[in-house]
């Protein structure tokens, strides 16, 4: 158990800005880290889902939307998307898109990416406030509380991926991690856990949690082709790339699905 809550301190402590106490990056320590990684998450979800209960201004609820993941994390995701971005899109060598992504500078690729993102990721919250708005109970929030656990069920994705991927490099934080892991422990407990709440969604909100949850697998499984393909294994810039277009692909299918219902 206490090697459980030393996991899940130093979770904290790496993923979010949410003061924790101090625990030593042992191996000890670390072994059950990439576990309590989709706990960061639950946190995002839960402060999405406050604005979504208690703000009534649709501008607002989409700017939390987009601001709330960023403030809890500290943008550590968001700096791994831009970096992805612009490795993807030079064109270059495997070897110096790996040197690309190392590079502590912003290419116009990676600015790019930020900006469509953020824009798609505030259109698509102020379609779907726009859309449930009206609705009642259930209908009114079924879509969002599916959008707010996708960043639970990121994270799930994230730490199998790292237990279960090869990785890119000899060398960073996901080579230290999975050196780390207990790793069959992590791919299970990530899989069954994504199941049951794969399962619990569809259970609970229908076609919502069908949206949401198949959008991640559906990533999932493009990532995997991708960073292979493009970079032979994942990084640590690349984990974060999957997170963010993880959630963004999921907030896209419900808000789809709800503009069309």
């Amino acid at each position: 158990m206490m090697a459980f809550l030393r996991a899940v301190a130093l979770a904290f402590g790496l993923f979010s800005r949410i003061p924790v106490p101090r625990v030593a990056w042992s191996a000890r320590n670390m072994r059950f880290l990439l576990c309590a990684f989709p706990l960061v998450g639950a946190v995002v979800g839960a402060a999405v889902a406050a604005a979504v209960l208690f703000v009534r201004d649709g501008l607002l609820v989409s700017l939390c939307a987009v601001v709330f993941p960023v403030a809890v994390t500290g943008g550590i995701h968001f700096d791994g998307f831009m970096d992805t971005c612009d490795a993807l899109a030079s064109h270059v060598g495997r070897e110096r898109k790996l040197a690309i992504m190392q590079d502590s500078h912003a290419g116009a690729f990676a600015v790019l990416g930020c900006v469509l993102y953020v824009l798609a990721q505030f259109v698509l919250a102020l379609v779907l406030w726009r859309r449930t708005d009206g609705a009642v109970g259930r209908e009114r929030l079924a879509p969002w509380l599916c959008v707010c656990a996708s960043f639970v069920l990121s994270r799930l994705l994230s730490a199998c991926s790292v237990a279960v991927f090869p990785a890119a490099k000899d060398s960073g934080l996901v080579r230290t991690f999975a050196d780390a892991a207990a790793r069959r422990c992590t791919a299970v407990w990530s899989v069954c856990w994504f199941v049951a709440g794969g399962a619990a969604m569809t259970w609970l909100f229908g076609r919502y949690g069908v949206a949401a949850t198949g959008a991640q697998v559906v990533v999932f499984a493009g990532y995997f082709w991708l960073t292979r393909r493009q970079f032979g294994g994942i990084t640590g810039d690349t984990a974060g790339w999957f997170v963010q277009v993880a959630e963004l692909a999921s907030l896209a299918a419900v808000t789809l699905l709800a503009a069309r219902a």
